[in-house]
């Protein structure tokens, strides 16, 4: 039906009834399968004939409107052979504090579920049942009320009343996005080389809910290439709504850009970027309290009209506009944009917001990811991610302090850092001097000592004014929380690892080959693209990003002439014990890399202490403007860095290889003529990075190209793809080391590299 929305009981009653202040003073974060277990355990309890998990679906008629109404009842109970709709909720609140009017919201949920069920069942009451469940006692407690067929008939009858001046808003705007779309063209005259093939792989790959690896080379238009189809895919509703995600602010922009493009060939869309609280926050402090921050007093009050305000005006929801109109409503801006995800079509934003189980949008419901589809940008980058927001660690001092600064108080929750303080040490080996270490296995007792300090430190959190030690056991509450949310994951792909120093044990659940976990998500979505100008190798990328043989690959050749490129090899050893020794030999071959190709340069290091002592031998011998990468550069000391870079200039830079300029970094046309990469890219040997090699080996993999040459490479292919963005782009690399002539590396590099000459 063209004038139908589809709508959870949870989403409706949500809108119409929620209110209120954002409060974080303290908010227990029940995790998802914390949550699924409350009501488990509750549903075991039902007896024979009782039925849990009873899908439910109404279409109201309102006007001219129709609203497909559905969810899911926690349990249908039967009371006197009467039906019962059982709502369970779990909470940390004492339950003696919950009276039948604590949560209107609870009981408007309980009731849209009341209604449909009494609907299709032609009944003339229903008993409706709230049961909560206190998290760490586990005892219930439970209200029960009567409504008659009147009563909730009238009850939904307000509840879409109140909601369908939205909903008629929603389906304008669906309306404008659907009229839009068939007739969309490709923004440019043409296609580059190579972007029709991506831009039909897109599309076919989303057509068909498969997953797609696609390595295409620098300034092939990759952006476009990816949002032009998937857009263009979304015709006849085959999918609600996209995520473009990526690992830096830069690449949001330029999807912000592609999409403005598109907007001007009379595309209809809504999209918003999502910007991390802590920059976008009105505030001096990231402090969301109604008492301190009058953006979140209040702030479920007045977000609907904000809402309806900002959709209803605006198109691209980008960091300017979500500010200005979140000023006009006084709404907290962060809250603001993640509250837009839900009635846009286009969502951008870093990779955790999908991938990251501690900050993922909970919002983002099965029913939701089966009609999303996810682009993956820059997804080189997801491999290391992935290894950060799957691994999580837990230190002795950290408890200890909490045993130290909380003794004259909270008896409990000392017991409980004192005990898991007393786990941590018994972990160390016997062996002495033996700074890390691998585990078989992790104690129980640790595990439920760590529930024990979370449960008690939820009670002290509840009650403690905001003061110094209270933020610290905070900080503490949420680290012990995520480990044990990571503890849930591990599984073969996991290594235990401790560290000792001078007292202190690290006990760290290491994630060592991310591939099954990421899996595990992008499947739940309905279809995924990752695409990268470094994806190679192919079989390296695909292993570790949850790839199947199921899925497609594509590999598209460079759209630039060789021609327009000098690469050139000079073999000299960048090894840290050759350093010294060949520092001014290297900062001559830098500046003669200069004179030859007048213009702009930026050379890429390995560390900053090899780029500073080549940079003094440089500055030293020769007059040449020189600009240094400094370690923390925030955002606008960077951009005066880049700014330095100017059309005519002749400025040599000096940055680190795999840091913030040697990827994403757009210097167009004579802005940058010739980059210079020094070094392979390896990291320095590291427990962690061995473990990772002896991981693969034993799997019948090359574990150290695993570990150190298929990353360490990367790093150097997104250096060298800084210098040709476009087809009037000349100029030249060099690339420093011996190791790279040798037969591993040079079947590393990409096609338009093959000309290279060598320079000794």
């Amino acid at each position: 039906m063209e004038n139908q929305i589809s709508i959870s009981v949870r989403e409706l009653v949500e809108y119409v009834y929620r209110g209120g202040s954002i409060d974080s003073r303290f908010r227990s974060n029940t995790s998802l399968t914390e949550g699924t277990a409350i009501h488990q355990a509750v549903q075991k309890e039902y007896k024979e004939g009782e039925e849990k998990e009873v899908h439910l679906e109404y279409i109201y008629s309102y006007e001219e409107i129709s609203l497909r109404i559905h969810g899911r009842s926690d349990g249908v109970l039967q009371l006197n052979d009467r039906p019962v709709i059982d709502e369970i909720k779990s909470t940390s609140l004492p339950l003696e504090e919950i009276t039948e009017a604590s949560f209107p919201v609870y009981w408007a949920q309980a009731k849209g579920y009341a209604f449909i069920y009494l609907m299709q069942q032609e009944l003339e009451e229903i008993h409706v049942q709230l049961t909560y469940v206190q998290k760490q006692s586990k005892e219930k407690k439970r209200f029960k009320v009567v409504f008659s067929k009147e009563e909730l008939v009238d009850f939904m009858e307000s509840t879409v009343k109140e909601y369908v001046s939205y909903a008629k808003i929603l389906l304008h705007i669906k309306e404008q996005k659907e009229k839009s779309i068939p007739d969309l063209n490709f923004p440019f005259p043409d296609y580059r080389k190579g972007q029709r093939k991506l831009a039909g792989s897109v599309y076919r790959t989303i057509e068909e809910k498969r997953t797609l690896y696609a390595q295409a080379p620098t300034g092939i238009g990759k952006t476009i290439s990816t949002l032009f189809p998937a857009i263009k895919a979304m015709d006849n509703n085959k999918y609600e709504r996209l995520f473009y995600l990526t690992a830096k602010t830069v690449t949001r922009a330029t999807a912000e850009e592609a999409l403005n493009r598109l907007e001007d060939e009379g595309l209809a869309l809504r999209s918003v970027t999502l910007t991390a609280k802590d920059k976008i926050c009105f505030q001096e402090e990231v402090l969301c309290q109604p008492d301190y921050c009058p953006f979140a007093d209040g702030y479920y009050d007045r977000i609907n009209e904000a809402v309806v305000d900002i959709i209803v005006n605006e198109t691209q929801l980008t960091r300017s506009v979500i500010e200005q109109y979140a000023r006009k409503h006084i709404v907290c801006p962060f809250e603001f944009s993640l509250d837009l995800t839900d009635v846009v079509d286009v969502i951008i934003g870093d990779y955790n917001y999908v991938f990251d189980p501690r900050v993922s949008l909970k919002r983002l419901l099965p029913e939701h990811k089966k009609k999303t589809v996810l682009l993956v940008d820059e997804s080189h980058n997801l491999v290391e991610r992935a290894r950060e927001m799957y691994s999580a660690s837990i230190t002795s001092n950290d408890y200890e302090v909490i045993e130290q600064e909380w003794s004259d108080k909270a008896d409990t929750l000392v017991k409980a850092a004192k005990a898991i303080a007393r786990d941590l040490t018994f972990l160390i080996p016997d062996t002495e001097g033996k700074t890390d270490f691998t585990l078989e296995a992790i104690p129980g007792a640790l595990e439920e000592n760590l529930e024990r300090f979370i449960d008690y430190a939820e009670l002290e959190l509840k009650e403690e004014a905001v003061e110094e030690r209270s933020e610290f056991l905070l900080d503490l509450y949420f680290t012990t929380q995520n480990f044990i949310k990571i503890l849930q994951l591990v599984d073969h792909h996991y290594v235990f690892t401790g560290n000792r120093q001078t007292g202190n044990m690290t006990l760290k659940l290491f994630c060592i080959d991310p591939s099954h976990v990421l899996n595990q998500i992008t499947k739940s979505f309905r279809s995924s693209i990752f695409f990268s100008a470094t994806l190679s190798p192919f079989s390296y990328y695909k292993d570790l990003l949850g790839g199947t043989k199921e899925d497609y690959i594509l590999k598209l050749p460079s759209p630039y002439s060789r021609s327009q490129v000098d690469v050139i090899v000079r073999p000299l050893s960048t090894r840290y014990k050759n350093r010294e020794h060949t520092a001014e030999h290297l900062a001559d071959a830098l500046y003669q890399q200069a004179i030859q190709h007048p213009g702009n340069h930026l050379f890429f290091f390995p560390s900053y202490q090899y780029m500073s002592l080549v940079y003094h031998w440089f500055i030293q011998k020769y007059e040449l403007q020189a600009a240094l990468q400094e370690q923390g550069m925030d955002e606008a000391r960077r951009e005066d860095f880049l700014d330095q870079f100017v059309e005519g200039g002749r400025l040599v830079g000096f940055a680190v290889l795999g840091g913030v300029f040697s990827e994403g970094v757009d210097l167009r046309g004579d802005r940058l003529n010739g980059v210079a990469v020094i070094g392979i890219g390896l990291a320095p040997r590291s427990y962690e990075k061995e473990l990772i090699k002896n991981y693969f080996s034993d799997r019948n993999k090359n574990g150290y190209d695993y570990a150190y040459v298929f990353p360490g490479m990367n790093k150097v292919l997104q250096a060298g793809g800084r210098l040709i963005r476009s087809e009037t782009d000349h100029g030249s690399i060099q690339l420093i080391d011996d190791r790279f002539l040798t037969r591993k590396y040079l079947n590393l590099f990409p096609e338009d590299w093959g000309n290279y000459r060598i320079l000794r």
